[in-house]
């Protein structure tokens, strides 16, 4: 047996599960979709239901045990990170480190300059550059692979001249990084 919430949405067409990070259980469906159609659903995907909330739980305590620093994976007690606080001061700590120097490598091959550099913790974007040339980073990056990070500084600098993702922005990031495809995988 399944427990799970149901949150109802007049646009919906479908019936979509969503496994939440605390492992627990959401149904959206639409406001016309019966409970027993939903209770069939959940019955049918039962096992995938499962395996998500093992992974979820599983990556849960792997969080709360080992941390990862420049795509490795570390044991948080044999670094002295005793909390969120402390891992985060780390990152940014890491991230100012590794990128500010980076910025100044690549600026000067790219003749592109920013007019200030910010760095913060985001959920969703690892860099981004304003209309006024400003680049803000994601201190997040710390965790990631040095070749994923650099491709990140190439790209955020390739928006002082191209302020979109048109073909002149990506022929931009190829031309001072031709395995950038390559880089943008290393994501962990």
């Amino acid at each position: 047996m399944i427990t799970y919430t149901v949150i109802r949405k007049f646009r919906l067409k479908h019936t979509y599960i969503h496994v939440k990070s605390d492992a627990s259980v959401e149904i959206r469906a639409s406001l016309t979709t019966s409970a027993k159609s939903i209770e069939a659903f959940v019955t049918k995907k039962s096992s995938w239901i499962r395996k998500k909330q093992a992974l979820m739980q599983n990556r849960s305590s792997l969080e709360t045990e080992k941390f990862y620093l420049f795509g490795k994976v570390y044991e948080k007690i044999d670094h002295g990170v005793t909390t969120d606080d402390t891992l985060h001061n780390l990152y940014r700590q890491k991230a100012i480190e590794t990128i500010t120097p980076l910025i100044q490598t690549w600026s000067e091959k790219m003749q592109l300059f920013p007019t200030h550099v910010g760095y913060r913790k985001n959920k969703t974007r690892w860099g981004s550059c304003n209309g006024e040339n400003r680049l803000s980073f994601n201190t997040n990056l710390a965790k990631m692979h040095p070749d994923f990070i650099e491709y990140v500084v190439v790209h955020e600098l390739a928006h002082i001249r191209h302020k979109n993702h048109s073909k002149a922005f990506w022929a931009e990031v190829e031309k001072f990084l031709p395995d950038y495809k390559n880089r943008k995988k290393l994501i962990i």
